[in-house]
């Protein structure tokens, strides 16, 4: 479905992107993680054929998205840029959808409209922020797009209303399957709908994994300073608190040359972190603990 390599996205003098290589296979839900300025917003609207890369190459669908009629009849964009007629009620709008998407399932967005209670006779310039974001994800998911693009879809929405739409993005995937980009920053909340995440940072992909293999890339060690430190020679430490002759470490997993028992014999525990946590430790630069900024 996507393919790119070596891309790079300049603006002036800002590096947005640097050599960025992936490859994401059709119909699944891919998470686009990154701190912001990280770059998603940059990768995500090459991929929708908005802008032109500085360098590299981006297929999408076989092609390159930029500009380009293919691309753009089976690829929508969802973000808080999105606007519609001010002339034109939310019913309208609906109304029009399946004019420009062969797929479009305009009984489910009214539905859609309905639970959300958003009035049908309302202007999109009158919806709040919060509404605004849940009208342009209803329109995106009734696009039934091959590629939808959902670029912090959730900006705005109060806490119910986020948990009920991420279900809402499950079951239209499971009625019909495509690939669904979905940047956000709220990962714990989203991570049980995500496949795979791609893991941008300054402009770089430093992790593209499955959900369960990208958890296990880290983990965290609590035990006796003394009892840690040969252990922790040659390792990367992402964090370290030290309190009372005891530390808490957070270290690669894959270079953890020693058996869990043997761990446990020396007084250390084991604990596994969440995939929003190994996101954060791995998009985190040395001394940037903010307990170090009072230190």
């Amino acid at each position: 479905m996507i393919q790119c390599e070596q891309l790079a996205k300049n603006f002036g003098s800002h590096k947005a992107l640097q050599n960025i290589t992936c490859a994401i296979e059709s119909e699944k839900i891919v998470g686009i993680i990154g701190r912001n300025g990280a770059g998603k917003s940059t990768l995500l609207h090459i991929l929708a054929g908005y802008l032109q890369p500085t360098r590299g190459t981006c297929h999408v669908f076989g092609e390159k998205p930029f500009n380009n009629i293919q691309t753009a009849a089976n690829t929508i964009m969802i973000d808080d840029r999105l606007s519609f007629s001010n002339y034109l009620t939310l019913e309208e709008i609906l109304g029009m959808g399946a004019d420009f998407y062969p797929n479009w399932q305009g009984e489910l967005a009214f539905r859609l409209l309905d639970y959300a209670r958003l009035a049908k006779k309302a202007k999109h310039e009158q919806l709040s922020k919060g509404q605004l974001a849940t009208f342009n994800l209803i329109y995106g998911l009734a696009s039934r797009c091959a590629l939808t693009i959902l670029d912090e879809p959730m900006n705005g929405m109060d806490e119910a209303i986020r948990n009920d739409f991420y279900r809402a993005i499950l079951k239209e995937y499971i009625a019909f399957p495509r690939t669904i980009l979905i940047a956000s920053h709220h990962l714990q909340e989203m991570e049980s709908i995500l496949e795979e995440i791609l893991l941008i940072n300054e402009g770089v992909v430093i992790a593209h994994a499955p959900i369960d293999e990208l958890k296990q890339q880290l983990i965290s060690l609590t035990g006796p300073s003394h009892a840690l430190a040969p252990i922790l020679a040659d390792s990367i430490i992402y964090t370290k608190k030290e309190i009372a002759g005891m530390t808490t470490v957070v270290v690669e997993a894959s270079k953890l040359f020693i058996q869990e028992d043997v761990l446990q014999k020396k007084g250390i525990t084991t604990a596994h972190l969440s995939t929003s946590d190994v996101c954060m430790y791995l998009t985190s630069s040395e001394g940037s603990d903010i307990d170090a900024v009072f230190d």
